[in-house]
């Protein structure tokens, strides 16, 4: 059994021999080729290519992160300087304008914008709304106002390097320091203090609610004997600007103060406004006016007591001539206290302003001091609205009664910027309180402010212009109301004083900003805030996540 067996498998091992020599012997061209393997990598060489396809990975991960904690830093600081934000509504309600930005682009003086507040309390603390409220009887919700003044305000350093801008809290040592460098300046909260250095001397503007917010009265409770006011616009950017082509001009304003015939020197308050509002003030006692110099820019007179000669009347007629290139200003303070005086009231007459004898007497108990019919309330008109933006209710008394000698008259031309209600008669000399008379006289509007301009053209063809200002009370510039932050009084004397002066600025003037609270947003409906709504919150986290799966799979199956 054991012999055939080894027989069988020698047999079988001859015969798997034999196949093995014939397959030797067939012609090259009838074997077939073998498919050869691909050498495998060994393990260490695949760990070194896939360490280096991580890398990759890594240092690409890196750089992005780099990169977007670089753009993040970018973005903040371009914010700083430059707008990066859209305006959406309807009427560029939260946007300088061109106009505006083109003036403010070209600045090549160092200007600081101060506000007298900190800006988050501004509008959001609510302060501010208190403040209007109080000082100036705001009676309607007026935020979005101040939120918009906040808004308008952080553009202006944007688009000038030379701006810099600049929130002070009042509860802070710094605001102290500002109210003791600006001690004339009667700061309030939320007052814009615009600077520029100039010379080794510094000039400023002050920018107050009455300069920044458009007022509009609301009589609502005009039944129960007072009336209050509501914002209806915003003039942040005439004001600021404004003020900023105001403290970077190199004019410089210089007023003569003559009290030669007056009793009494009422001008100390008023020049010490002057001198605030960077006016070199110099005071002529004078008996008797025998010269004005070409270099004063306006010349003031103040409840003169006795009355001017002819050759005084004359320097003052050649001053404001200028040799027939104007320029200059007159400022006249009435007392009805005053004796008449009969030759300077002629002067003014020859410039279209008549001076009457008398006191106003207020026969509206609404606008006058309780017990005081003489003290009371005169108001801005529209004749000239430019000159009195802003500006609201002037108290008053021992008003001397004004009048127009003629509206217009060759190149003279007389408006009225300041009157009183129409329910003021011209009592006689001496009437007190308790008069009674005041019903056989009759009840119409006097000027509290008289405007003469005369106007030519230079060889040029540039306008140019004298101003005489008549004011009906020496009151205007001497009496407690000045301090009352809710009165004009200080206001509209300065801006006179502006005008004569030929300081008010160039023509820089843009459209009141109205919340219409019209945007982009009006027009967005329920439907496609809902596909906005899925686009970010589902589709495109979704087609993120589906990206991120398919390039994982690919790149695994790389591997």
């Amino acid at each position: 059994m054991d012999e055939k067996k080894i027989n069988v498998d020698q047999a079988e091992q001859e015969k798997t021999e034999e196949q093995h020599s014939a397959a030797k012997q067939k012609p090259e061209k009838e074997q077939k080729p073998k498919k050869e393997k691909r050498a495998k990598k060994p393990k260490k060489l695949r760990n070194q290519a896939l360490l280096r396809r991580g890398g990759y990975a890594v240092a690409i991960t890196a750089a992005v992160l780099a990169g977007l904690v670089v753009l993040n830093v970018l973005v903040g600081v371009l914010a700083k300087r430059v707008t990066l934000e859209f305006d959406m509504s309807a009427d560029k309600e939260n946007s300088i304008t061109t106009e505006n930005i083109d003036y403010l682009r070209g600045l090549d003086k160092e200007v600081t914008l101060t506000m007298c507040a900190a800006e988050n309390d501004y509008s959001e603390g609510g302060y501010m709304a208190y403040y209007a409220q109080y000082y100036y009887g705001i009676s309607s919700d007026a935020s979005d106002y101040y939120k918009q003044t906040l808004t308008l305000l952080n553009k202006y350093p944007t688009y000038n390097n030379k701006i810099t801008l600049r929130y002070v809290d009042t509860q802070s040592t710094e605001y102290t320091e500002i109210t003791s460098k600006y001690p004339n300046a009667n700061l309030a909260y939320g007052d814009i203090i615009v600077s520029c250095e100039q010379g080794g001397s510094e000039r400023y503007k002050v920018v107050g609610f009455k300069d920044i917010y458009v007022l509009s009265e609301d009589s609502t409770y005009a039944s129960y004997g007072y009336t209050t006011s509501e914002v209806t616009g915003n003039n942040l950017e005439t004001a600021v600007t404004g003020a900023i082509d105001y403290v970077t001009s190199g004019k410089i304003k210089k007023i003569a103060v003559y009290t030669g015939h007056s009793t009494t020197d009422h001008t100390a308050g008023y020049q010490t406004l002057l001198t605030a509002n960077n006016y070199e003030v110099t005071v002529l006692d004078d008996a008797i006016l025998t010269a004005l110099s070409d270099e004063y820019d306006a010349v003031v007179i103040a409840a003169p007591t006795s009355d001017f000669i002819a050759s005084e009347l004359d320097v003052l007629s050649a001053f404001l001539d200028n040799d027939d290139q104007l320029g200059k200003g007159l400022l006249f303070f009435a007392d009805a206290a005053a004796p008449h005086l009969k030759n300077f009231y002629e002067f003014l007459e020859e410039w279209g302003i008549a001076v009457g004898e008398g006191i106003l007497f207020e026969t509206n108990s609404g606008n006058h001091i309780a017990d005081d019919p003489t003290t009371m309330g005169l108001y801005p008109t529209e004749e000239e609205s430019d000159l009195t933006s802003g500006m609201q209710v002037c108290i008053t008394g021992y008003n001397a009664p004004l009048a127009k000698v003629f509206d217009s008259e060759g190149n003279v031309t007389v408006t009225t910027p300041v009157a009183s209600l129409e329910s003021v008669v011209a009592a006689p000399v001496g009437t007190g309180a308790g008069w009674t008379g005041a019903g056989d006289y009759t009840k119409q509007s006097y000027p509290g402010v008289l405007q003469s301009e005369k106007m030519t053209y230079n060889n040029d063809n540039q306008e140019i212009a004298s101003y005489v200002f008549a004011f009906s009370s020496i009151e205007f510039i001497e009496s407690e109301y000045l301090e009352y932050a809710s009165l004009s009084n200080k206001e509209i004397t300065l801006a006179c004083a502006e005008r004569a002066v030929g300081a008010e600025g160039s023509d820089i003037s843009f459209i009141s900003k109205t919340i219409t609270n019209e945007s982009y947003s009006d027009a967005v409906t329920e439907s496609s805030a809902n596909f906005i709504r899925i686009l970010f919150m589902f589709l495109l986290p979704i087609v993120t996540i589906a990206a991120g799966v398919v390039i994982y799979i690919r790149r695994r199956n790389a591997q």
